[in-house]
């Protein structure tokens, strides 16, 4: 019987310290007058896709770079959907309004069935940093109209500081990232 008691209580105590706290969902934004439809001046016609993310930064919990080989994951700070789906949607609305135009696809659910650009984007980093900024280092591509080969190749590395240092920070931060690597790719466009 006293086995059976120590063994109930040490069951409570445990539990009672066992709890986790719970897990914080964030998501990136895009410019803020991407919540209102773009006045589409004729701008270019551009579908966006593939976005593919580095495999050890695809994941749900947000990444701290800690130092050289280190990356520390943040349990409880998690992005609120797939990386790479939230980086392609965010970023063709961040072209939309970059480019004044609403003729903007995305690769492959929603392309714009016309003769346009595509951007092909390889996300090589997008992590925090002990320093308070948050980096994004994309490697990007542009393909004219009807063509199998790019005409452009480049890499963005962009540096943002983080408001805070917690979830909401580099969610916002990444987010300035992303309007940043828009302007990059609109300014190709726009001298393609």
């Amino acid at each position: 019987m006293q086995r059976a008691t120590l063994v109930s209580l040490l069951a409570c105590a445990l539990g009672a310290c066992g709890t986790t706290p719970p897990s914080r969902f964030y998501a990136l934004e895009p410019l803020p007058e991407a919540a209102h439809p773009a006045a589409d001046t004729g701008g270019l016609s551009v579908n966006v896709g593939p976005v593919v993310v580095a495999e050890g930064l695809d994941r749900a919990q947000m990444v701290t770079r800690l130092g050289p080989n280190q990356l520390d994951l943040r349990e409880y700070e998690r992005w609120a959907e797939p990386l790479d789906e939230n980086i392609l949607r965010v970023l063709a609305e961040n072209l939309s309004v970059v480019l004044g135009s609403q003729r903007i696809g995305t690769i492959p659910d929603s392309e714009t069935h016309e003769s346009s650009w595509l951007v092909t984007v390889n996300v090589l980093s997008f992590e925090a940093g002990t320093d308070g900024k948050a980096t994004l280092a994309a490697r990007w591509r542009l393909y004219k109209p009807g063509e199998q080969a790019p005409c452009t190749t480049r890499k963005s590395v962009l540096v943002a500081p983080m408001p805070s240092q917690d979830g909401a920070g580099l969610a916002a931060a990444m987010s300035s990232n992303l309007a940043a690597l828009a302007r990059d790719i609109a300014a190709a466009l726009q001298g393609g």
